[in-house]
């Protein structure tokens, strides 16, 4: 049966390869994204850039691992709307990769995933952060808890949103329970603009007592040239 499997396989690819969804080209051995234009994904290095986001009253911590550009937005797309785990995964231990030391340093009990509210969690079928979560997890060892965090209103999306609009449209959207002994969370999330529904999500935290809330995204905006000045100057 495992040789007939893998003829299948071959022959599978050889009538239909997989295309990369970024160039389109045709790819030998990868899945979904090419090596080459997976490499294009441009770096943040903000390192913690927690204080230049506009929403951060309750965070501690602030990391993105890129730029929110045209290949990301591919990616992102195909995670959302295709319901392609393989992005979430290719994410998750990238961002993983990226900040093994870092955050060996932060002693974090947790890894939470935002959560979607159980209707538009039905709707889709998945939450991409939780893919995103336990990717994370895998690489850092740090285990992911997706029964501590919850949604309590299906908020409206933020995408017309303005900043302020935003902070309000998350507030008191999220409420926690049962931590534990734990104290230290890492929330992940896929795209971090204003910071609302991650602080949301760790003011919920704090209600029940956690000490120390970060948060990490698979990407953020390009900055506008105010905020590359302004997160240079915090660094000298």
């Amino acid at each position: 049966m495992t040789a007939v499997k893998w003829l299948l396989s071959g022959l599978i690819d050889l009538l239909y390869p997989p295309i990369c969804i970024s160039c389109e080209e045709r790819m030998a051995g990868e899945e979904v994204i090419c090596e080459y234009c997976l490499s294009g994904l441009e770096p943040t290095n903000l390192g913690n850039w927690v204080e230049n986001i506009t929403n951060h009253d309750h965070l501690d911590y602030a990391y993105s691992g890129w730029y929110f550009d045209e290949i990301f937005q591919q990616m992102v797309h195909e995670m959302k709307y295709q319901e392609s785990r393989m992005v979430a995964e290719i994410f998750g231990h990238k961002l993983g990769t990226l900040l093994r030391n870092e955050l060996s340093t932060l002693s974090i009990d947790s890894v939470i995933p935002v959560p979607l509210h159980s209707a538009r969690l039905r709707e889709r079928g998945f939450n991409q952060s939780a893919l995103l979560g336990r990717a994370l997890s895998e690489v850092i060892s740090i285990a992911c808890s997706e029964d501590i965090l919850f949604r309590k209103r299906n908020t409206v999306s933020q995408t017309k949103l303005g900043a302020d609009e935003r902070k309000q449209n998350m507030s008191s959207a999220f409420f926690a329970k049962d931590i534990g002994d734990y104290t230290r969370f890492l929330l992940i999330d896929d795209i971090l603009t204003t910071g609302s529904t991650l602080s949301a999500c760790a003011e919920a935290l704090k209600s029940e007592g956690a000490q120390f809330v970060g948060a990490v995204t698979a990407g953020t905006p390009l900055p506008t040239k105010s905020t590359i000045k302004d997160i240079q100057n915090a660094e000298a």
